[in-house]
């Protein structure tokens, strides 16, 4: 009987771990614990031009939820917050730095009384399209000193379809929002 349920068991726990990583810093000095009120930091928020702001839209109605089930309460216009949270998604692209055609070369030298000649020929393996990522950034910065306090970024994989692209930005925000405020 417990053959049977190691399996499903395994597929339930795996499925549990978050499988977007995730990185994150911040200042030590940041008083935590006693931020309970916040507001967005509009002016930086947001996407690349390159980028749909339908993602970053996820980000912010994501981070609105999360905030909200713990606790936090955005300070009303005349409040003074007690941390600011600025979101961004950019676009991070891997492998233009390579060429995507064929090189070649010739040397010629000599010495000690020979002479050579060498040639060269490249030909390009893999893939010829860049991977493209779309990196989720989390800011929270001190609303006294408007200073960064933690960061928690993730990378999304974009070669999705828009619906699973729109899943993987709120796995993304979930992960990085796990990690706050750190331990």
């Amino acid at each position: 009987m417990l053959r049977y349920l190691t399996i499903p068991l395994a597929a339930l726990i795996l499925s549990a771990c978050s499988s977007v990583p995730v990185e994150t810093d911040y200042n030590p000095a940041a008083p935590f614990s006693s931020y309970q009120r916040y507001h967005w930091q509009t002016e930086t928020s947001g996407s690349d031009t390159t980028i749909s702001p339908f993602h970053a839209q996820r980000v912010r109605n994501e981070l609105t939820r999360l905030l909200n089930s713990q606790q936090y309460r955005e300070a009303s216009a005349g409040e003074k917050p007690d941390f600011l949270v600025r979101y961004y998604v950019s676009e991070q692209v891997e492998g233009y730095g390579r060429r995507n055609g064929s090189r070649g070369s010739i040397g010629v030298g000599g010495g000690s009384g020979g002479f050579g000649l060498g040639v060269s020929v490249g030909i390009p393996l893999g893939k010829k399209r860049p991977d493209r990522n779309l990196l989720v950034i989390i800011d929270v910065l001190d609303g006294s000193t408007s200073q960064l306090s933690w960061r928690g970024t993730a990378l999304v994989n974009a070669g999705h379809t828009p619906e699973e692209m729109a899943e993987d930005m709120v796995e993304a925000v979930q992960a990085i929002w796990k990690e706050y405020p750190p331990k």
